[in-house]
Formats: structure tokens, sequence, C-alpha cells
């Protein structure tokens, strides 16, 4: 056999696992089923490129942070183990609630195979995150003239898909400071365009929550530049929080949005039943209250259990029969997984932010100014999945899951101090 085919089939594989990334956002924001299609399909390719790629360093899987990933690990498994103790304390079983917690575990799988891709060309995944976003514009900008309100997007309630387009925008104005062609201007520009175009499509989809990530995510930026941050960085973070805030003071219906959830919570203080967006939501979080209370250790398990317990909520008149009979579960992560798999699943859910941010979070102050940039992005996912929470369960959806697994270990892997010795 020809020594060089080795290195067309690495060279073959390293592509294809690239563009089975960059697929991955469009997919996420386009279809019901291919972001999980998707995800499958990178596994798969992730387990061949272990196989049959060789690392171009010695140790390179695990670089000089072996013990750092291993207790990132342990971390991450947390809430597959809380999901199975509660399951099993409460003699039920749910397979997709078990294969959600399973695909957190992927991060290590991805990661690894990501590591052994060259940064060049897997940088070019990140184009991905711009067709993501282009798609959301088109769809969002295509449902606001079509129906002249606000947007039903059909991949994902209004409030997440508009979370996860501000996640995209930002990711993307971010990495404006690397450079993935050779062609550096109109990269540039294509990116800027993008960011901002992703932006308006965010507002469009008037998701109020989503408001309260923008200032996190700009200080997040702002925390990549360290030492080369300057006067024009810092006015263009507060020209950027600026903008955002002049065009939501400027949109009448988004301002009504907002005016319209504070008249909701005063009238949640009266009428504590009512069915309104904000009410519902209180509602919400009062019931998992009740429920935390009364299986504080195992949560009260997975499955329909949760909706049974908004039942009998409902006829304790402790929320609606609205409340009861069409929703299941908090709107907020962490309620939602304290709720039903109690501490092993609250605490599994902080270490699902906090084990991977807390690695990336370090390599802000690495020198290497790609890897921080790429640190950096990891550390805005991680955040903005905290920060959306709070209002909306993020991790309802497996693909929402997946998405947080595979983009979490893909920056893991390109801020990876090893690549300081590749060349870009």
């Amino acid at each position: 056999m020809s020594p060089l085919r080795p290195a067309r089939a690495n060279l073959a594989l390293a592509w294809a696992f690239t563009i089975a990334l960059g697929v991955s956002p469009v997919l996420l924001m386009s279809t019901l089923d291919g972001g999980s299609a998707g995800y499958y399909l990178l596994v798969l390719l992730s387990i061949i490129v272990l196989f049959v790629v060789r690392p171009s360093a010695p140790g390179q899987v695990w670089c000089d942070n072996r013990r750092e990933y291993v207790w990132m690990g342990v971390g991450v498994a947390v809430m597959l183990i809380g999901v199975l103790t509660s399951l099993l304390v409460h003699g039920l079983w749910k397979g997709s609630e078990v294969e959600k917690a399973s695909r957190f575990l992927t991060v290590l799988l991805i990661m690894a195979a990501a590591l052994r891709i060259p940064r060049p060309i897997l940088a070019h995944g990140l184009f991905g995150l711009l067709l993501g976003i282009w798609y959301a514009v088109i769809n969002v900008g295509w449902l606001v003239l079509s129906t002249g309100g606000r947007p039903a997007t059909r991949q994902f309630n209004t409030v997440t898909y508009g979370n996860l387009t501000l996640l995209f925008s930002m990711l993307a104005l971010l990495l404006l400071g690397y450079r993935i062609t050779r062609f550096k201007r109109t990269e540039f520009a294509l990116k800027l365009i993008t960011g901002v175009a992703g932006l308006g499509a965010f507002l469009a989809t008037q998701t109020r929550g989503g408001l309260l990530a923008v200032p996190v995510l700009v200080f997040i930026a702002l925390l990549v530049q360290g030492r080369r941050l300057n006067r024009y960085k810092a006015w263009a973070g507060a020209l950027l929080l600026g903008a955002v805030g002049l065009i939501v003071l400027s949109d009448s219906t988004l301002r009504e949005r907002i005016h319209l959830g504070v008249n909701e919570f005063e009238e949640c203080q009266v009428t504590h039943l009512a069915d309104t967006s904000v009410c519902i939501r209180l509602q919400l979080w009062s019931a998992a209250g009740h429920m935390i209370q009364s299986e504080p250790v195992f949560g009260i398990g997975g499955g329909d259990r949760f909706r049974e317990e908004l039942r009998s909520l409902a006829e304790a008149r402790q929320v609606s029969p609205t409340v009861a009979r069409d929703y299941g579960e908090t709107h907020n992560d962490l309620l939602y997984f304290l709720a039903t798999y109690g501490v092993l699943g609250g605490l599994g859910l902080v270490l699902l932010y906090a084990a991977p941010g807390w690695v990336l979070l370090r390599r802000l102050w690495r020198e290497d100014d790609a890897g921080r940039l790429f640190a950096g992005a990891g550390v805005m996912i991680c955040a903005s999945y905290l920060v959306f929470g709070l209002t909306e369960m993020m991790f309802r959806d497996m693909r929402s899951a997946s998405f947080y697994a595979t983009w979490v270990a893909v920056f893991l892997a390109l801020s990876d101090p090893v690549r300081r010795r590749q060349a870009d």
C-alpha cells in the first residue's frame, strides 16, 4: 500500500467529520429530526476517527490536561447517574430520558475525536454556525411577514428558537478575531453581517428571557480580549449593548411584551392561578417547589410523573387546570431536574455547566490568541444555556442537549493547549 493512502484517508475522514459538524446547526434550526440524525452521524464518525486516525503528537488525545478532562468527565456523568438512580428507586424506566442524559457524556467522545483533526480543517466547521443563523433569519423573517405577528417557529417553540439564534449570532461576532480562510476581509464581513442579521432575527422573536443573556455574553466577549482589550473594543461592546437596548426601546411590539410581562407579574400577586405567560411560569415553579419538598433526595421520577403531580396540585388548587393539562415541565431547567431526579439531578445539571465551563474559563488567560477565542466561545455556550434555563427549559429536547454536548466538545478541542504547537 502506498504510504500516501493512509494520509489521504485521514484527510478525507477529517473533512467528513468537519462537514458533519458544520451541517449540525442548520439541521437543528431547520428540521424536527435532522438534529438528532446529524448527531448520530457525528458520533459514528468520532468512533471511526478514534480507531483510524493516529494522534499527530504524543498523548494528543488527552494532551497535558488528562486529569482535567477526567474530572470533567466525572462531573458530566453525574446527570446520568442521577437519572438512573431516580428511575431505579421509583421502579420506572424512560428510555428517552436515559438517552438524553447519555448524550451529555458524548462530549468526551466527540472532543477526543476532534483533537485528532487538525485545527485548520476543524475550524471550517464554524461556518455551519453561519448557515444556521441564515436559516433562522429567513425562517423568522418569513413568519413575521406572512403572519404580521410573533413568529411561531415549528422546529422549537419561539423562545428556544430565539435563544439559539442569539447564541449562534454572538458566537459569530466573537469569532471575528479568528481567520479561517485566506480571504480575510470577505470572511470578516460575512461573519459581521451574519451576526448582526442573527441579532435582528432574535429580536424579531420577541423573546424576553433571552435579553437577560445579552449583557452576560457581551461581558464574556470583552473578557476574552484579556490584555488586548482597549478602549475601542470596550466601546464596541458598549455600543452593541446600547444598540440592542435602543432597538428594544424603539420596537413597540417588543416593548409592549416587556410591559405586558410586568403587568402579568403584578396580576399574579392578586390572582395566583391566572393563565398568563408569567403566571403560568410562577405556577410551574411553585409546583416544582412542592415536588422538591416532597421528594428532595431522589425526586418524583421521570416519565409522566411530573404531569401526574401537576394534576394532583390542580385538584388542591395549587395550579390552574390549564397548567395541569397543557404543561409537563417547569420552564426552568434547574427546578425541573431537582423536582424530577432529586439532588443528583440538580447537581448533575450544575456540573453540566460548571465542569466544562471551568476548563474553558481557565484557558481565557492562555497566550494563544486563537485558543482564547475558542475557549471564550465554549464559555458562551455554557453561560448562555445557564441563563436561558432560568426562564425556559433548554434541555427539554434531546436535539438541544446534543448541540450543547457537540459544540462544547468542539470548542474544548479547538482551545486545547496542544493546538499552540499546530500551525493554523
